[in-house]
């Protein structure tokens, strides 16, 4: 019984480690937006899954570090263009501008004729 009490008490461990995982992981977030200067709004709209608390404690703690030990903004690096959808077989075929145009062979230039 001992036994398992103990076995027990380890995984209560476990729990309240996960449980809190989702704060950290908020905090983090908003004092790394702090600290590339973005602006709590935009922090927000980045991370629309986190806990908005969350994310201004973190932002608000790394505030006060920032002004604490006089830190500068760390610039982020600019944004990655959105990922395009792949394209497809149609694409990579010659596209779809002239369709209807698509259908009917191109017309053959005239052949000057010859004179002997």
């Amino acid at each position: 019984m001992i036994a398992a009490l103990v076995l027990g008490l380890t995984g209560c461990d476990r729990i309240s480690e996960l449980a809190n995982q989702a704060k950290l992981n908020g905090r983090a977030i908003g004092a790394a937006c702090r600290h590339s200067g973005r602006a709590l709004e935009d922090c927000f709209q980045r991370n629309p899954r986190v806990s908005k608390a969350d994310v201004f404690a973190g932002w608000k703690e790394m505030n006060e570090y920032m002004a604490k030990n006089k830190l500068e903004v760390v610039a982020p690096p600019a944004d990655r263009p959105a990922r395009e959808a792949p394209a497809s077989s149609v694409e990579i075929g010659g596209g779809t501008e002239n369709q209807g145009d698509a259908a009917t062979p191109p017309a053959a230039e005239p052949t000057p004729e010859k004179t002997s």
